[in-house]
Parts: C-alpha cells; sequence; structure tokens
C-alpha cells in the first residue's frame, strides 16, 4: 500500500526552513519584547522623575520665606546697629537658634554689610560661623545688592552640603533705605537623598555645570558629568561652591540614544560597575539643575528571555500542529486506501466463490415461493438449452415431460419434511428447444432466505449412463445368442465403466477441492469484517510509537540518555505487538493439512480470541473460560479446528450485536476418550424453526450481503471429517449453544476444574 509522503527536496527544504523560521522568530520577539519593556521603564521613569523633581522643589520651597521673615524683625535691626553690644548679639543668637529648632533648618545666621557673619544660631558650637567672613558668596552678593538670593554648595566649616536662601535687611538712615546686612537661611540636602534609598532605580542631580553633588549612591556625588573646562574650575574655586572637591568625571559610557530622548547607559567602575541603565532626565527651572533617573535594564533582560522561549514555544506548536495535521492526513489516506484494497478483496472472494459455483459440473436452479425460475448456472443453462432470461418466471416442470410433473410436486413436498441431507435423487427427462430429451438427475431442497422461501434444485446429466444402461440390456437380450461376438464389447463396456468411475472419483476430488475453496473464501470474508478492529489496533501502536519517539528526541536533546532508551525499549515492544496482530492474520489466512495431530483446544480458543480481541474489546464482552488448569488435546487438524472455533465465536459476536450485557460462555470438558467443546453466547438463541436447518448449505438468518449461509454448514462438514459431531441447542440460561464432540488426543493428567471470568471493555 503506498502511502503519501513529501518529497525528498521538499523534506529538506523543510528541514532548513523550520530552524531559520524558529531563529527569526526568537528574534523577532527578543527585539519586540526589549522594545516594549524599554518604553514601559522610560514611561515609569518618567513618572517617577516627575514625582522627585515635584519633591525637590517642594523641598527647597518650604523655606524660602524665612530669610524675609526674620530680616524684618526688630532684634535683627539692634544687632546691626549695634555690632558691638554683646548683650544685644547674644540675644539675637538665641532668636535665630530658636527659629531654626522651629524651622528645621541647618543654619540660620546674619551678616553685615561686609560679609562678616555678625549672628548665627550655631554661635555656640565648635565650627560657628560668628567672625567669618562669606563676602565670596554669589548668596551675599545677590541680597547686598536687595535681591532674594539662592545658593548651593559645601559649607567652609561644616563640610555638608547646604542650599542657602538670603535676603537683605533693610534700614532706614537720612530718610534713604539701604541695605544694612543680609539674613542667610542654610538647608541641608542629605535628609533629601534618604528618601532615594528605596527606589528602584538611580537618582541624579547636576548644577549647570554638570556637577552632581546630589545623588541616591553616595559614591557618585560631587562628580561631573563631563570633564570640566578650566574657567568652569576657577569660577567653582572663587564661590568655594564645591570648597576642596576633585570633581571627577563619572564613569559612565553612553551606549545610544533612543527617540524619546532617553539613553542607554553603562557603569564602567564603582558600586555599578557593569550594570546597564536607561536614563532619563528632567530640568528643574528655578534652580537650573538636571535631574536624572536611571532605571535599571535587568527586567530587560528578563523580558527577552521569556519573548524568546514563549516564541520559542508557540513556534514548537504551530510546528507540531502542522506536523500532527499531516500526519492524521497520512493516516486518513492510508485507512482509505486499505478499505478500498479490502472491498476489492472482499468482492473478489465473493467473485471467486460466485466462480465455483458457475464453474460446478452440476446444475443449479433456484426456485421462489411461486416456484418460478430465479437462477440457472451455466452448468444448468447447457442441460436445458435456455438462458436465465428465457426462462425467468416460468416453472421447472415446464421444461420437463409432463409426466414428470406430478413426481417434482411430491418431491418438493417431502423436502420440506428433511433435514440437511436433501430429498432423494429421481430420473426425468427434460424437454429441449426443438424437441430433444434429455435425460436428467434432479434433487429439491429448501433454501431458507431472508426474502421467503426458496428451493434449490440439483441436476445431473445421465444421458451417458442411459445409454450405457440401454447397451448393457440389449447385451444380456442378446447374451444367449451372441456370448462369443460380444465378449469383445462387454470388455469395451467394462473399459468404459472403468473410465467413468475414475470420472466420479475426479468429480468427489473436486468436490473436495471446491469444499476447501468455500472454506478460504469464508475465511477471507472473516478477514473483511475483521479488517476495521486490526487498522484500530494497529492504529494505538502507531500513534504511540511516534509519542515515545519523539519523548525520546526531546530527552536525548537534553542529555537525558536513559529516559530516552525507556522510550526506545517501548517502541520495540509496540512493533513486536504489531507483529503479532499482522502474524495472526496471516495464520488465519493459510490452508489447513491433511494429517490430523494432537491440538490443543486452549490453544485454539485463544488463536480464536486473539483474532477477534478488538470487536471484543469494541463490544465489551465478557469472556467466560471454563476448562482445566492443564492442556486439553484432540485428535483434529489445527487449522481446520481453528477455523470452526473462529466461525462459532463469530456467529456469537453477531448473535449478541444487540445484547445490552454480552457475555461469550466457552468449556471444555473430557468424558470417556472424547472432548467436549462448547461455545455459548448470551443472544436471544436460535429460533425453534431454525434448530433443525442451521447446519444446511445456504441457509442463513444474516441480511443480504451479510454473509452466504455456508459457515456452519462447513463447519459441520469439518467436524465430521475429523471424525466428530457439532450440535445446535438453545441454552437453559438462554443463548444458543453450540457443542462439539472430537476424539481426544494426548489425555493429560486430571486437575481441578476452574472457573474464571475476564471482563473485556473497550
Amino acid at each position: 500500500m503506498q502511502t503519501t509522503r513529501l518529497p525528498a527536496h521538499w523534506r529538506r527544504l523543510l528541514l532548513l526552513l523550520v530552524p531559520l523560521g524558529l531563529a527569526l522568530c526568537i528574534w523577532q520577539a527578543i527585539q519586540l519584547a526589549r522594545d516594549q519593556a524599554l518604553d514601559s521603564l522610560y514611561n515609569e521613569a518618567k513618572n517617577e522623575l516627575r514625582l522627585s523633581a515635584a519633591g525637590v522643589s517642594a523641598y527647597l520651597s518650604r523655606h524660602d520665606y524665612l530669610p524675609r521673615l526674620l530680616a524684618s524683625r526688630e532684634a535683627v535691626g539692634r544687632a546691626l546697629a549695634n555690632p558691638d553690644d554683646a548683650q544685644i548679639v547674644n540675644r539675637l543668637n538665641r532668636i535665630l537658634d530658636k527659629f531654626r529648632a522651629i524651622s528645621d533648618v541647618s543654619d540660620i545666621y546674619l551678616l553685615d554689610r561686609q560679609g562678616t557673619t555678625l549672628a548665627a544660631s550655631n554661635w555656640a558650637l565648635p565650627y560657628s560661623f560668628i567672625g567669618q567672613n562669606y563676602g565670596f558668596r554669589p548668596y551675599f552678593k545677590d541680597a547686598i545688592q536687595g535681591r532674594m538670593g539662592h545658593f548651593y554648595g559645601l559649607g567652609t566649616q561644616s563640610g555638608e552640603r547646604g542650599y542657602y536662601f538670603s535676603a537683605p535687611v533693610w534700614s532706614e538712615k537720612s530718610g534713604q533705605a539701604r541695605v544694612a546686612g543680609v539674613m542667610v537661611v542654610k538647608v541641608l540636602i542629605a535628609p533629601l537623598e534618604a528618601n532615594w534609598t528605596g527606589q528602584n532605580g538611580e537618582l541624579l542631580i547636576s548644577d549647570g555645570n554638570g556637577v552632581v553633588f546630589m545623588a541616591s549612591q553616595p559614591e557618585l556625588r560631587l562628580m561631573s558629568l563631563a570633564p570640566l573646562d578650566p574657567e568652569v574650575r576657577v569660577r567653582l574655586r572663587e564661590t568655594r561652591r564645591y570648597d576642596g572637591a576633585r570633581l571627577l568625571p563619572l564613569p559612565l559610557d553612553r551606549l545610544s540614544a533612543r527617540p524619546d530622548g532617553s539613553q542607554l547607559v553603562r557603569f564602567e567602575a564603582g558600586p555599578l560597575a557593569g550594570r546597564g541603565f536607561l536614563s532619563v532626565s528632567r530640568t528643574l527651572p528655578k534652580q537650573n539643575w538636571q535631574i536624572y533617573r536611571l532605571k535599571p535594564l535587568d527586567s530587560l533582560k528578563s523580558a527577552q528571555w521569556q519573548a524568546g522561549f514563549l516564541a520559542a514555544g508557540l513556534y514548537g506548536v504551530v510546528v507540531l500542529g502542522g506536523g500532527i495535521g499531516w500526519q492524521r492526513y497520512r493516516l486518513r489516506r492510508e485507512r482509505e486506501l486499505f478499505a478500498n484494497r479490502e472491498r476489492r478483496t472482499l468482492a473478489e472472494g465473493q467473485a471467486r466463490v460466485r466462480g465455483i459455483i458457475d464453474r460446478t459440473r452440476a446444475g443449479l436452479l433456484v426456485l421462489d415461493e411461486r416456484e418460478a425460475l430465479t437462477y440457472l448456472n451455466p452448468t444448468a443453462q447447457a442441460l436445458f438449452g435456455h438462458t436465465p432470461a428465457a426462462v425467468e418466471g416460468r416453472r421447472l416442470t415446464e421444461l420437463l415431460s409432463p409426466a414428470d410433473a406430478r413426481r417434482i410436486d411430491a418431491l418438493r413436498r417431502d423436502a420440506r419434511h428433511r433435514s440437511t441431507a436433501g430429498s432423494p435423487a429421481v430420473e426425468v427427462v427434460a424437454l429441449r428447444p426443438g424437441g430433444q430429451r434429455v435425460p436428467l438427475e434432479l434433487t429439491v431442497g429448501a433454501l431458507v432466505s431472508p426474502h421467503g422461501q426458496r428451493w434449490l434444485a440439483t441436476v445431473f446429466d445421465i444421458s451417458e449412463r442411459k445409454a450405457q444402461e440401454q447397451a448393457l440390456a440389449r447385451a444380456r437380450d442378446q447374451l444367449e445368442q451372441r456370448v462369443a461376438e460380444r465378449t469383445r464389447d462387454l470388455l469395451d463396456s467394462n473399459r468404459r465403466l472403468s473410465a467413468e468411475i475414475d470420472e466420479r472419483r475426479r468429480a468427489e476430488t473436486d468436490l473436495r477441492q471446491t469444499q476447501d475453496e468455500l472454506v478460504q473464501a469464508a475465511k477471507l470474508a472473516v478477514l473483511g469484517q475483521m479488517a476495521a478492529g486490526i487498522n484500530h489496533e494497529l492504529n494505538q501502536p502507531l500513534a504511540a510509537i511516534r509519542a515515545y519517539a519523539e519523548n525520546a528526541r526531546a530527552f536525548i536533546a537534553r542529555g537525558r540518555e536513559d529516559a530516552a532508551d525507556a522510550n526506545l525499549q517501548q517502541i520495540v515492544e509496540l512493533t513486536a505487538r504489531m507483529a503479532e496482530i499482522s502474524a495472526q492474520l496471516k495464520q488465519f489466512s493459510r490452508k489447513s493439512g491433511d494429517s490430523l495431530a494432537a491440538v490443543s483446544v486452549q490453544a485454539g480458543f485463544g488463536y480464536a480470541l486473539r483474532l477477534y480481541r478488538a470487536r471484543l474489546l469494541s463490544a465489551g464482552v465478557s469472556i467466560v473460560r471454563d476448562w482445566p488448569a492443564d492442556e486439553v488435546w484432540v485428535h483434529a487438524d489445527p487449522v481446520r479446528l481453528e477455523q470452526v472455533l473462529v466461525n462459532l465465536i463469530g456467529n456469537a459476536l453477531q448473535a449478541m450485536t444487540d445484547t445490552s450485557d454480552p457475555r461469550l460462555e466457552l468449556s471444555i470438558a473430557t468424558v470417556t476418550g472424547h472432548v467436549r467443546i462448547g461455545v455459548r453466547d448470551s443472544g436471544p438463541g436460535i429460533a425453534e424453526a431454525h434448530l433443525g436447518r442451521v447446519f444446511e448449505p445456504f441457509f442463513t438468518t444474516k441480511p443480504v450481503g451479510k454473509g452466504l449461509g455456508l459457515g456452519l454448514s462447513i463447519s459441520a462438514r469439518i467436524v465430521e471429517d475429523l471424525g466428530g459431531r457439532l450440535e445446535a441447542c438453545n441454552a437453559a440460561a438462554g443463548g444458543a449453544l453450540f457443542t462439539i464432540d472430537l476424539p481426544a488426543g494426548e489425555v493429560a493428567p486430571a486437575t481441578p476444574r476452574h472457573h474464571t471470568q475476564e471482563d473485556h471493555h473497550a
């Protein structure tokens, strides 16, 4: 049977395209996942950056009012007017310290017009600002000009980073307002950075010169985003903003820029060395600062791996689905081809049986219930000289001499009461077209058909025999007168008789061969019926072999050789099972031999059950075995005994088709040199009117096309040839019971009988 397979060049092309498609699918999925992850990181960083910028602005602006408020107090003006009065200055120091504690700032101090600290909240601390000159600070220069001042930098005394607010202190002299001093408030930046440490990512703030003065990582503070120009360093030294700091460049490698303005960066040294980040920036316009949010790319790698694995899995599912679809298409095509071949085989078997009937030397005629002719085989057509169309609907007596009509009617009535042995043969004369008379030997038997009563008439040409009888009669009459002359003629007649005897023997041999052909045809019919079941049994191990093979490939790819070896062992066992199934078909189809030997009855039952295994499982038949534990032997031919058991079990399964709880009982019993074998089903049983006719040839109760009615007839003939007897009856518990009585073979030692039951379910 030819299967559907792709050409070799297409298979090679698929082997190349499948891994290429997998690589392309994974690459596209990774790129898409990378872009989506970067977009998600960008949106997340942008939102966090907006919140961080708002938090920084709010933190700094909440103390913006304080210098103006303190500059308007009377104690500040008195201290500036009386700088040498220690009592006034000390009172102001305590007032400033009190405001520092209330407003939660670092320091509050008052500068005179020259920038020297006159009073301070930390007057009593070791790093007191009293007497220190801050005239170089930009916040002093802005305030002394009458403007509000803002400044950030390192404290020259404490070394702490702070943000400075300044306000001019006005006084009136000679009716004119002038700046008499500067009130300064210092706010520490470190508390603001403490809120950044628990976030997912890093936060940096740089000034207009690119110096990072605030960062979530302490090692990144007081470093520059890029190398500083000498002029910038000179300005920074003049203002002492980063008093003494080296301001080294950050070890930052900018990998690539994205269209949304973000950048992919990586640190080459420091605590973040080797890590990649997505950098998103935002401007704080009031302070002229740049705030940066660095989101780690760890989630990007995880998303890429997940997308790659997911794409590979989806691609594998698609490829596997395509492969399964193609395999199902191939299996469907194979089943169709197998079914067509089996149909052809069944048709050829039926044609072969019909050919055997047509080629037999006996004439066969079939009559309906009205005694009208419905069928003539070629031999009968030659004997009567009529075609089927010419005699269709005519009675058989119309083809015979009128004197034979009454005898034919009596013969037909007698056939109704006879068994399979048939009616006795009678001699009749057939009238051919043209008036030619042909002597025939005629037998008539009843033929049961689903379409009503039928009659089977068998005729043989006895013209030669009649001529011989006439010649012998003439020879007897002339014997006394012509003994000497007719001696030679008598010898010739004897030779002709011997030739006819040989011809009869050859006819018997032909009949025996015909019987064997019918047995073989019945086997082929059973094979055709079992084709669907055998196909189902082969499909199951085939599907399992495919699954185990795919698992073995996966285990080999993973290096799990022990698991792969276990799968391969399962494949070996499944192929052995398939070989056993095909061996059963081959064994069943072989012809039997002529020699008899000791045959195990249990083995014959086992073979028949294996042959019907698929039908037993699909119908859910319960099997009950009632036989001795040891082997029971009969004197028979194994093939013919198996054929009988197969026919009986097949008929039992057919009888239990509509039974709700099918049950098959098989029994073996030894009785004084004989073995009784029983096959009982739980079907409706055999009608009483049919019990006496179940072994007649062509007797069947099955629908047209489901059987020829030869199975039981052939089985009975086989059992008789083996020296036994086949009987049929209805069991007391219900169902039909067929019993085979055969001579015992090698008798095994007697063992206790046991009764077991096995349930078979589909």
